[in-house]
């Protein structure tokens, strides 16, 4: 039932592309033409997907061209950190495909990811909403934080439990919450529903994020389009190296950015292989999963609950 009720998003979703396409045209046909196939270039459009949800806590129809207008600015700043990202980790691979800075260049996809910043910069300016400015320069620069801190903790194997979960809240949880905030404030919802959207992004980012860096040790390039143990072997301690640790620190007492590949691989299985650990990872997310569907328990709209909470299920499994 709630499957079939999602479905009236798939149109929803492929009219923010459309809008995406249009605000982000310029004069080179260069730049449009890898725009474009970057933002078709898979993705699960999971932060779209909730924004278009929560604005059914408000005014759909009445505010619908607004709340796929700031769909497409969330999934715009959502892309340009990934093209960054990239450049920063020298990623060669992005969702099965050569990553933009492989493909361009690094100053090329710098460019292009600037470009996409700009272009949210000055569509934002059209809405005359305060909070939606608040939250938005609140992302940003906890989104630029998250990177200077990843950076600068590369390879640091004393990396806390704290630490990592500050880095993922800026990383990732901030920006899904601006995403769910942001389609209750648009379509005019109460300021309690606003703050219980802004609360359930918010913990089911951090919960996605989890289970995004368990997979890079469990998963494969069959489940995340790169190969297993990619976070470890770039110096990006996540929470199964850190839990990992905590189980044996010996094994990680030597590793620096000089440990060869082959001491590297030599981690990841182990804690591939390692259930205990994997396990609590698991368990760490369900946590986050349960304040998220906390949050959402009174919000008077039952069909908006079923969907979120069905796509929180989804995300938990990875499921496409």
């Amino acid at each position: 039932m709630v499957k079939k009720m999602l479905k009236q998003y798939d149109t929803l979703v492929q009219e923010v592309l459309e809008d995406i396409f249009e605000i982000t045209r310029s004069d080179d046909k260069k730049l449009n033409t890898i725009i474009k196939e970057y933002f078709l270039n898979g993705g699960k459009r999971v932060r779209v997907l909730l924004l278009l949800i929560c604005a059914n806590l408000g005014d759909f129809e009445k505010n619908k061209k607004n709340i796929i207008r700031i769909a497409s600015i969330v999934e715009i700043i959502h892309t340009a950190s990934l093209i960054h990202d990239d450049i920063i980790d020298k990623a060669k691979t992005r969702r099965g495909q050569t990553t933009m800075s492989r493909a361009y260049g690094e100053e090329y996809a710098l460019y292009v990811g600037d470009y996409l910043f700009a272009t949210v910069l000055r569509e934002i300016a059209e809405f005359k909403d305060e909070r939606l400015h608040m939250y938005l320069s609140n992302t940003l620069k906890e989104l630029c934080i998250g990177e200077i801190i990843q950076e600068e903790g590369l390879y640091n194997i004393r990396t806390r439990r704290i630490d990592y979960l500050k880095k993922i809240k800026r990383k990732t949880a901030i920006l899904i919450a601006f995403a769910t905030s942001a389609g209750s404030i648009v379509s005019c919802a109460s300021n309690e529903n606003i703050q219980r959207s802004y609360a359930f992004g918010y913990y089911l980012g951090m919960s996605y994020q989890i289970i995004d860096d368990y997979l890079d040790f469990a998963g494969g390039s069959e489940t995340l389009g790169k190969e297993i143990g990619q976070d470890l072997i770039n110096g990006n301690i996540t929470l199964p190296a850190i839990i990992a640790r905590e189980h044996n620190s010996a094994l990680f007492k030597n590793f620096s950015k000089d440990s060869s590949l082959e001491e590297k691989q030599n981690l990841i299985k182990f804690i591939k292989n390692t259930e205990s650990i994997l396990d609590e990872t698991l368990e760490i997310s369900q946590r986050y999963l349960e304040k998220a569907l906390l949050n959402i328990e009174n919000l008077g709209n039952d069909n908006v609950k079923e969907e979120l909470v069905f796509v929180m299920n989804k995300l938990a499994r990875r499921e496409n």
